[in-house]
């Protein structure tokens, strides 16, 4: 029970940080136009880098992860993308009645790459 209990933390502080390190990022765009479709996909590939990017210095400074089972840290990489995307676009959202510019579908999709960048050079180089 009790190594449950340590890998569920573990799970759930991981899973925040990831989740939480997209949120600068995300008020940094909040001030964008509305794009065509192309350049969208252009941002979310920029995004998906910068995530990859971060997560690589991140390994510098901390190259363990704090998720140690294996099943918890799949289910971190696919849950913090999908859950740092609502977020984003929940917040969004609540953005746009100032700024009817804001578009929310685009703030999920850059936070979805980002964290998905994020999360996937944590799972694939960070040591257990």
């Amino acid at each position: 029970m009790e190594d449950f209990l340590i890998g569920l933390l573990q799970f759930l502080f991981e899973f925040a940080i990831e989740i939480l390190g997209n949120w600068p990022f995300d008020w940094a765009v909040s001030w964008k136009n509305r794009e065509k479709a192309d350049a969208q996909a252009r941002w979310c590939f920029v995004w998906f880098i910068l995530g990859g990017g971060l997560a690589g210095i991140s390994i510098l400074v901390l190259h363990r992860t704090w998720i140690a089972h294996p099943a918890l840290r799949i289910a971190n990489l696919v849950l913090a993308p999908i859950v740092s995307g609502f977020i984003s676009q929940a917040l969004a959202r609540r953005r746009q009645r100032r700024r009817p510019a804001i578009i929310p579908r685009h703030h999920f999709w850059q936070a979805f790459w980002f964290t998905f960048g994020m999360v996937f050079i944590r799972f694939a180089y960070a040591s257990r």
